[in-house]
């Protein structure tokens, strides 16, 4: 594999950048409805963690997603494209007092003046008069062939109760990616609030994504429902046979449990994480020949050597001899499940019937980041 190095750092480089802006996760990829539901389930999972005083902010931050949702998968310029430049992109942030929403989609540059009419029309506006806008344009909105009415904009500004941040990098003569980004306060009353923020980082990791071809991209905490849902999301990505579609399923669920099972459990204050549980990262790019599944999580330095042992080991067994020293492993402990040691590496290496790649990234005397990567 080209640039071997540079691919496994790619996800300790990848996780820092979105800790540093609190990105719960990312997804750039195709949008359908079955993926949009699973992606929803998602965000809720992640949203039933937070606190019970928080449960009305996280009600509007739900059906904002909705709304975002819904307003990619109908008007992506594109949609079914298998180019990399037609995905869209849909990111969410718990930073500081506020969730960030933000949505990247293809839009034909004709069809800016008018989207931007409409934008700043409902930034213009304050409460009472984005209620009164909302019900004018109910009885007399003109529907685009689209679907829709502005509506969206309108209930998504009322929802969050701040404005709506957006910008347009143009692609070519034809057509410009659209940035758009909604913001739900945790003091929604608190008028003289300010983000500041803009659409720099989003654009440079967007970057990322399309350069490296990554399909899909998961950072943030880890859990047995995380799992479910992602499965359906990486399975639509991949269009080749069955036999490959379900090699690099079964990698993807040992590397996610590896994740879940091994990263560390704690919050990392040392690391300037605020994450409980398991965080983690997890991306499937594809080159013209290969899936690559890359994993990445933090773990105690004390446990680096033996791990390293046994990938060593794995690796530099033959194909044949590896399934012959799993079958023997399998045999002897079947019939003790509490003694029966981790199988995951040597399975993965089976599935993937190629070395598994690896790194270790020293963040701290007690902490390092561990990155292994699998190609199918």
């Amino acid at each position: 594999m080209e640039n071997k190095d540079a691919s496994l750092t790619l996800a300790f480089q990848l996780i820092s950048l979105m800790r540093t802006d609190d990105f719960d996760y990312i997804y750039r990829g195709l949008f359908t409805k079955s993926i949009t539901e699973n992606i929803l389930n998602l965000s809720e999972a992640k949203l039933h963690i937070s606190d019970e005083s928080t449960s009305t902010i996280n009600k509007h931050v739900y059906l904002v997603m909705v709304e975002c949702l819904q307003n990619i998968t109908r008007h992506q310029e594109k949609p079914g494209s298998k180019n990399i430049e037609d995905t869209a992109l849909f990111m969410i942030q718990q930073k500081n007092d506020r969730y960030l929403i933000t949505t990247g989609n293809l839009i034909s540059n004709s069809n800016i003046p008018k989207l931007k009419e409409d934008l700043d029309k409902v930034n213009g506006l304050d409460v009472k008069e984005l209620k009164a806008y909302y019900k004018h344009m109910l009885k007399t909105g003109i529907i685009s062939h689209k679907g829709g009415a502005g509506l969206g904009l309108i209930s998504m500004a009322r929802k969050s109760r701040s404005k709506l941040s957006y910008s347009f990098s143009e692609v070519n003569d034809k057509l410009s990616y659209f940035y758009f980004r909604v913001e739900v306060l945790f003091d929604p009353d608190n008028q003289a609030y300010e983000s500041g923020d803009t659409f720099e980082k989003i654009i440079s990791i967007h970057k990322i994504l399309n350069q490296e071809n990554i399909l899909l991209n998961f950072n943030g905490t880890f859990n047995k429902n995380n799992i479910i849902n992602l499965l359906p999301i990486i399975e639509t990505q991949i269009n080749e046979t069955i036999n490959i579609k379900n090699r690099v399923l079964q990698v993807m669920i040992d590397m996610l449990q590896n994740i879940v099972n091994y990263s560390v459990p704690i919050e990392i204050k040392s690391l300037g994480l605020d994450l409980e549980g398991n965080p983690g990262i997890f991306y499937l790019s594809q080159n013209k020949h290969d899936f690559i599944l890359t994993a990445g999580n933090y773990m105690n330095n004390h446990h680096i050597p033996i791990l390293k042992r046994k990938l060593d080991f794995v690796n530099k067994l033959t194909y044949d001899k590896l399934i012959t020293f799993h079958d023997r492993l399998f045999d002897y402990f079947a019939d003790n499940e509490i003694t029966k040691p981790d199988l995951s590496i040597i399975e993965m290496r089976l599935k993937s019937k190629h070395s598994l790649e690896y790194r270790f990234d020293k963040v701290a005397d007690e902490y390092s980041f561990f990155t292994i990567q699998a190609i199918i």
